[in-house]
């Protein structure tokens, strides 16, 4: 697996040269789903789709005390990877949508926690987009830039990037876990097995 460094300039970050506009959409957007500070010791890469149930049961069950315990504390740094399953057919579009928010000026993790908190509401409609526009409007996202980030798919390269991450780590499943780089971690944990990854992790 790549070095953590390589890994995060690689997700994070714009690839290639494009318009100005669209290069400076693209860095708010990756930049935008990393929580937690820069110098963490810790980091953690969370491969996930926002139309997955079992993801959707760690972002509401799990992921709070982490965040508290750890990512607010500046222990870990917490970064999203989005891995978009073929039999989901919204989980594209909601991580376009949540990227898109992080892009236009609103806050990537506030539509991530709606996206999971309503997933019973969008998950099964044939065109859930008024409601992704909606949430990226109650997270802060300028509408205006919103809408022409959607409608000209400009966060796709960074959802390709994350889909050919995980495809060179091996991770097919979702939630997926990569702590500094080490081997995935698969599956939903609970709160205390977190706590003894994440401590073993700060104590090297």
């Amino acid at each position: 697996m790549r070095s953590l460094c390589a890994v995060l300039c690689l997700l994070l970050l714009t690839a290639g040269a494009g318009s100005a506009q669209n290069d400076s959409v693209l860095e708010r957007a990756g930049m935008s789903r990393a929580r937690g500070q820069k110098a963490a010791k810790v980091t953690v890469l969370e491969i996930s789709d926002f139309q997955c149930p079992f993801c959707g049961a760690f972002a509401r069950d799990v992921y709070p005390r982490i965040d508290s315990a750890y990512v607010k504390t500046g222990k870990v740094q917490w970064v999203f990877v989005n891995l978009p399953l073929p039999n989901h057919a919204n989980a594209w579009g909601a991580a376009e949508a949540a990227l898109c928010t992080g892009g236009s000026g609103g806050d990537f993790w506030a539509v991530h926690d709606r996206l999971f908190g309503a997933q019973a509401e969008w998950s099964g409609l044939a065109d859930p987009a008024p409601h992704f526009r909606r949430y990226a409007q109650q997270a802060g996202a300028t509408l205006a830039a919103y809408d022409a980030c959607v409608a000209g798919d400009r966060t796709a390269t960074l959802v390709l990037r994350d889909v050919l991450y995980a495809s060179n780590a091996r991770i097919s499943g979702t939630p997926a876990f990569v702590i500094d780089s080490d081997q995935p971690i698969v599956g939903v944990k609970d709160f205390e097995e977190w706590k003894r990854l994440l401590d073993a992790a700060l104590a090297k």
